[in-house]
């Protein structure tokens, strides 16, 4: 019930167009990318799928985190607007289900998104690599699961961020920071960094890392439940307080 309520709630906010336009955007990055320098890429050795990512997912990757923390901005913006999320407190809801339905929502959204994405490489790599028919194999359901469980806790840390502001500006200012932290250098060096939410997404399934993939799953599910975790109990303690 919760869950249909939020949804019904997003109709108006934009939240499904910024995320199919977003979508559409990542999708043309591999396309794009091989139409220019094909012959850059059918050159290497190795799957055409795993090429295809090594080249292209960083900036795809880019691409998702800021649909996430955009995402978070606009499904909180609509609760403070006009003190709805007060009024809501006075309603026999629980404001951690509200938190956790968004959770579900953006979740959602965002395998949306690597479908789209899916759809982009396999045209690449049946188009650019001789018809390789390899995409459409389990090696990228693979790939696909792994990328939507690494991209769970940016949802989470994203979401707890613009529940935790009324001015919408500030949260995205500060998720902003989180994701330029992700994207340095030093963040393919240090373990620590690269288990930061904003990072996970990053992470391509089979290229060597600071850590192995199975790692990065539990890091990734770890940090999640904590994630959600805090945001319960920030939720009872406000509630206390204010």
């Amino acid at each position: 019930m919760m869950l249909t309520m939020e949804w019904k709630k997003r109709k108006r906010t934009g939240f499904i167009l910024t995320f199919l336009f977003g979508a559409i955007l990542a999708g043309c990055v591999p396309i794009l990318n091989m139409a220019f320098r094909s012959q850059l890429y059918t050159g290497m050795d190795g799957s055409p799928l795993q090429i295809l990512l090594e080249g292209n997912w960083q900036m795809v990757g880019l691409i998702n985190v800021s649909l996430i923390v955009v995402g978070a901005g606009i499904l909180y913006n609509t609760e403070y607007i006009h003190n709805a999320i007060q009024k809501m407190q006075s309603l026999p809801l629980k404001e951690g289900n509200i938190f956790f339905s968004k959770f579900l929502i953006i979740s959602m959204a965002c395998l949306g998104v690597l479908v789209i994405e899916a759809a982009a490489l396999v045209f690449s790599s049946a188009y650019w690599f001789s018809g390789d028919s390899s995409a459409f194999t389990m090696e990228w359901l693979k790939n696909i699961g792994y990328f939507f469980i690494l991209s769970l806790p940016a949802v989470a840390l994203a979401l707890m961020i613009a529940s935790f502001f009324r001015n919408m500006w500030i949260a995205f200012g500060i998720n902003v920071i989180g994701i330029f932290l992700a994207i340095t250098p030093l963040s393919n060096q240090s373990m620590i960094i690269a288990s930061f939410p904003f990072k996970l997404p990053f992470q391509i399934l089979d290229t060597p890392a600071v850590a192995a993939a199975d790692t990065f799953i539990w890091i990734a599910l770890t940090e999640t439940i904590l994630l959600l975790l805090i945001q319960r109990a920030a939720v009872n303690i406000r509630r206390i307080f204010v």
